[in-house]
């Protein structure tokens, strides 16, 4: 009975190891808890009294079902660490968890690869030297292999921090996770009844468990990915909405203020007893600076246009147009001023940089070409660009959804953005294949 009891521990205490080395580093780029060293004191304990649990329950009852218990109470240890340790949500702690337990398979099998290949049955021994008589260095050559792999796995798939799921990424990580425990444990408990009768077959299941372990790891990595996509184009989608209304307001007070104009234009002449020709020149000047005589064949372009002068003029920059705006009539309101409205406010926060005045100059041009209708925005910069989808704002989490949203756009149209540099000039364009029935 000591006997049973001894051998037990001694398999428990190995794979909880394993499971701890683990989860040890895929749990770094989490939040820990305040007072961690006591929470994983007080987890240590309880994860001792979980082993104490599948020890005893293994030797008064060996069957199958015992041994899912068993497996499934070692793959509950780096749990009760990952739930009482870190701070950060039940989602998050759950998809690391499951990336661990993965990472820790993926090892197991690699290393059962490994000695295969060195000729050594990982059924007998786990010494490189074939023998059952192990020494200190044979469990330090098996643990250093084991963590080389999780060290591995982890600067692949795990050591970015992780982020807040959405709901469709919440659901999945807890998918995931019974899937992970079901998938996991009862295969490799079918085969550890079974694992000396036939050496291929153990290795076999190595494989499965390898395969499945990847798998776990890029779902694991999909879940993030996906959730956070799916935010994206929810606030693309929330900031092509509120553009959409700038539109209409910015087209509302300028056709209010062009009317304005054009009725004081006319009204010149009765002031001309009243007023010095200079102050009628100098309000000639104001009318013609805010009356918008802007026509490319695009409504939407003399919007934007005549927004950005208004910006551009007080502040000496040049805004320059050569544009046929009539090959945009195919795109949609809202994604053609979100194109326009981001390409020239990105190129005028770019030039407002610059110190030559000669600099400060943007050139827009659209064209047809061929198939295409072409946006190309130029202008000059401070030889620092952005990285792509970036923002050279100080608040990176309210900003750089321009770029991303005039990608999304150009996409969704089967066309595409891209930039070229050219010393300090900088080009961006934007291609759109024009519908066959335009």
């Amino acid at each position: 009975m000591a006997e049973k009891v001894l051998y037990q521990i001694i398999i428990n205490l190995n794979i909880t190891c394993q499971l701890l080395l683990s989860a040890l580093i895929f749990y770094l780029p989490l939040q820990r808890k305040r007072y961690f060293a006591l929470w994983l004191l007080l987890s240590l304990v309880c994860d001792a009294g979980l082993l104490g649990i599948a020890v005893l329950i293994r030797v008064q009852w060996n069957v199958l079902a015992t041994r899912f218990i068993m497996r499934a109470l070692q793959f509950s240890v780096p749990l009760v660490i990952v739930l009482l340790c870190y701070d950060d949500s039940i989602y998050v702690k759950l998809k690391t968890w499951c990336a661990s337990v993965a990472a820790m398979e993926a090892a197991a099998a690699l290393f059962a690869f490994i000695l295969a290949l060195c000729r050594v049955d990982e059924r007998v021994t786990i010494s490189f030297r074939n023998t059952t008589d192990l020494k200190w260095f044979d469990w330090g050559i098996y643990y250093l292999i084991h963590l080389i792999i999780y060290i591995g796995i982890y600067l692949i798939c795990g050591r970015k921090k992780p982020e807040e799921l959405d709901r469709s990424g919440k659901s999945s990580t807890l998918l995931l996770a019974f899937g992970c425990l079901l998938f996991l444990t009862i295969p490799d408990c079918i085969s550890n009844e079974y694992r000396f009768a036939s050496y291929p077959l153990f290795l076999v299941n190595r494989v499965y468990l390898l395969a499945l372990a990847a798998f776990i790891l890029a779902i694991c990595t999909s879940i993030e990915f996906q959730s956070r996509y799916r935010t994206d184009m929810e606030i693309l989608d929330q900031v092509l909405v509120e553009e959409r209304k700038q539109y209409q307001q910015m087209k509302e007070n300028m056709d209010m203020i062009n009317v304005r104009c054009h009725d004081l234009k006319h009204q010149l002449d009765d002031f001309s007893g009243k007023l010095t020709d200079r102050e009628i020149e100098s309000l000639q000047d104001a009318m013609d600076f805010y009356d918008s005589n802007i026509k490319t064949g695009s409504e939407v372009l003399d919007v934007v246009l005549h927004m950005h002068q208004l910006v551009c003029k007080p502040e000496g920059i040049e805004l320059t147009c050569l544009a046929d705006g009539a090959c945009l009539s195919f795109v949609r309101t809202r994604h053609l001023y979100s194109l326009l409205n981001n390409a020239i406010g990105n190129a005028i926060e770019a030039v407002r940089k610059l110190e030559e005045p000669g600099m400060k100059t943007i050139s827009v041009t659209v064209a047809r070409e061929r198939k295409n209708a072409v946006i190309e925005v130029t202008n000059f910069f401070d030889g620092k660009p952005i990285r792509p989808g970036g923002t050279s704002k100080a608040d990176h989490s309210r900003h750089g959804f321009g770029t991303m949203s005039m990608r999304y756009i150009a996409e969704s149209y089967g066309g595409s953005i891209c930039s070229t540099i050219d010393g300090r000039l900088y080009s961006l364009r934007i291609t759109l294949p024009i519908p066959e029935k335009l």
